[in-house]
């Protein structure tokens, strides 16, 4: 692999594009022994979905919600070595869904830059999440859904997530790690699903 290919690739892991992300779990009481029943664990979705939405606010709203599950996915898969994307599936497709199994590819097999500039092939830990703040929103017609593409502008914060390559150094960072971004969610009419179908770098800092 030419260095030009192998910083590229760093480059989308470390912008996290780019690539993407944080694991959070959730954990129940403690039953009393021998008399308190387990308690039900909430299952946390892997989609979002429902009818066509009926304004442009709960476009919006359920477009903001597939962007944090999306980013909450590429945690959990990240935290387990990238080696299952499936999950993916559920929340993106397109551009992003490529972009987003190419970072698990990275994470489950490498080749990742340390932070001595090495090219490290293996699989890589990956602890926090990228953070997506968004400062707008609004939604625009979709193969006939009004509101069925929603575009929301942001700032994409990746400092709080990071890799440790497999010889157990730090990967190489952006030093530039808050982007402007713009997110593209759709609606997808047939499984009633919204997804994220594009992630566009904007090329300024915030």
């Amino acid at each position: 692999m030419t260095s030009k290919r192998i910083i590229t690739a760093l480059t989308a892991v470390a912008l996290s594009s780019m690539l993407l992300a944080g694991c959070t779990t959730t954990n129940g009481p403690t039953p009393t022994p021998s008399t308190a029943s387990p308690t039900p664990t909430a299952t946390a979705p892997t989609s979002i979905t429902g009818e066509a939405p009926k304004d442009e606010d709960e476009a919006i709203d359920k477009a903001k919600a597939t962007i944090d599950l999306l980013l909450a996915t590429q945690a959990q898969i990240s935290a387990a070595g990238g080696t299952d994307a499936s999950a993916y599936e559920a929340v993106a497709t397109g551009k992003t869904l490529k972009e987003f199994q190419e970072d698990a590819l990275r994470i489950s097999k490498g080749p990742i830059l340390n932070a001595d500039g090495d090219s490290i092939e293996g699989q890589s830990k990956v602890e926090g999440s990228l953070v997506f703040e968004p400062k707008t929103a609004y939604g625009q017609e979709y193969e006939g859904v009004e509101n069925g593409l929603v575009i929301v502008p942001g700032c994409l914060d990746g400092s709080q997530r990071k890799i440790t390559t497999a010889d157990g150094k730090p990967a190489m960072e952006n030093p530039k790690p808050r982007n402007e971004v713009e997110f593209h969610v759709i609606y997808n009419a047939e499984t009633k699903t919204w997804l994220v179908n594009d992630r566009i770098s904007l090329g300024t800092t915030c």
